[in-house]
């Protein structure tokens, strides 16, 4: 018996339907609060320094292009808004108490740094073929290797302002892209794999949804037909991969490198480069969804090789009516490696559930850790929902 991926939130037996509804509220009200902050420590110093003119100049950039690999600021700007949705989503999950701690990161309730580490291979040969496609016809080897400034023009921008927005990119984009995977192939999936009951329903249901959402997304950012295609194949077989490796340790890694290569090959600000993010074309679709399959199948590949885990070794928990008992909020039975629910204390009267195992307990006894209540409810013969 194991738990895939998508329906993490059902191993606490506190789960209840209305429980992600709640960790939404509080990643809305995260998000309105942090935007408004983030947009005081900008806004101030720059009206401050620079004045009205300086405040509608940052206004219409933004308004012109949110994601500007060229300018720090506008780029910094809106990397920040989109960073602080990583912190966010996993203090909804938390104060919302839908699960085990860090129930968002893998089957195991953490970041497998060592299969993280595994998964920077494929990733830098994707990264690396993609370097090759995107950046065709940046260089020349005529008389030397150099810039081909005949094809892409020349710089717009200083090398300081180059150097800043690299560091930036480093040190921001890998944060974006963990927020992005946090939110929508975490916590979307696994909120609507927790809500069907019919796992391949879930499922197909789980991965449609995430991955529709993820693209429309992108809408606001000036995205064409072929741009909208583009971001949801990359999502799709994310999605994918998510569910196959059971966590999202593949998923950030390949979202990050994406991201990091096309802001650093854009930051120069070509003269002759078009770095609008509405002109998506077939060809950058067909290469994203190309890669994409390739990374999934080096993924899958480097997943049997490991013997990964990729689901949770024990059962659902059991559904409760009333106090619900204090073993089941515990956490010996998520301890790495351990056996989930088959490991739970022997199941009572009062519960109804998913075949928790153990010597069988006397009649009206309440599990090991129960309070009071709990023998109250496990004596008057309540039973759980299953």
């Amino acid at each position: 018996m194991s738990v895939p991926y998508h329906r993490l939130f059902r191993v606490d037996g506190r789960w209840r339907w209305w429980r992600p509804l709640v960790a939404l509220a509080f990643l809305a009200g995260w998000y309105l609060v942090s935007q408004v902050l983030i947009t005081v420590a900008y806004f101030v110093p720059i009206g401050a320094t620079q004045g009205p003119d300086g405040l509608l100049d940052l206004e219409r950039s933004l308004q012109d292009s949110a994601l500007d690999p060229t300018d720090p600021i506008i780029l910094s700007l809106s990397l920040v808004s989109l960073v602080v949705l990583l912190p966010g989503i996993l203090l909804a999950v938390k104060i919302a108490r839908i699960g085990p701690a860090n129930t968002l990161s893998s089957v195991r309730f953490r970041v497998r740094w060592r299969w993280a580490a595994w998964c920077v291979l494929p990733t830098l040969v994707i990264a690396g073929v993609m370097f090759v496609f995107q950046a065709a016809g940046t260089f020349t080897f005529a008389g030397g290797f150099a810039w081909n400034t005949a094809e892409i023009g020349q710089s717009t921008v200083s090398l300081g302002t180059l150097t800043t927005t690299i560091v930036l990119v480093v040190l921001l984009v890998p944060f974006q892209g963990a927020a992005e995977e946090y939110i929508f192939r975490g916590f979307l999936m696994q909120t609507i794999g927790a809500w069907i009951p019919w796992r391949i329903v879930g499922t197909v249901v789980a991965v449609a949804v995430s991955t529709v959402v993820f693209a429309l997304l992108h809408i606001p950012n000036g995205y064409n037909v072929w741009g909208i295609l583009d971001v949801g194949s990359f999502g799709l077989v994310a999605a994918v991969i998510v569910l196959r490796t059971g966590g999202l340790e593949a998923t950030v890694l390949q979202h990050a490198f994406n991201n990091i290569m096309i802001f650093v090959l854009q930051a120069p600000g070509w003269s002759k480069v078009d770095l609008d993010s509405s002109n998506g074309s077939i060809g950058g679709w067909l290469l994203t969804l190309a890669t994409s399959l390739a990374y999934w199948g080096m993924v899958e590949l480097l997943a049997w090789w490991r013997k990964l885990d990729r689901t949770f070794p024990g059962a659902e928990a059991p559904r409760f009516r009333g106090a619900v008992p204090a073993w089941a909020g515990g956490k010996r039975w998520t301890r790495p490696g351990g056996s989930g629910w088959l490991d739970s204390p022997a199941r009572s009267e009062g519960v109804a559930g998913s075949g928790a195992v153990g010597a069988a307990a006397p009649a009206g006894a309440a599990p090991v850790g129960a309070g009071p209540a709990d023998a109250v409810d496990n004596a008057g013969g309540v039973a759980g929902r299953p």
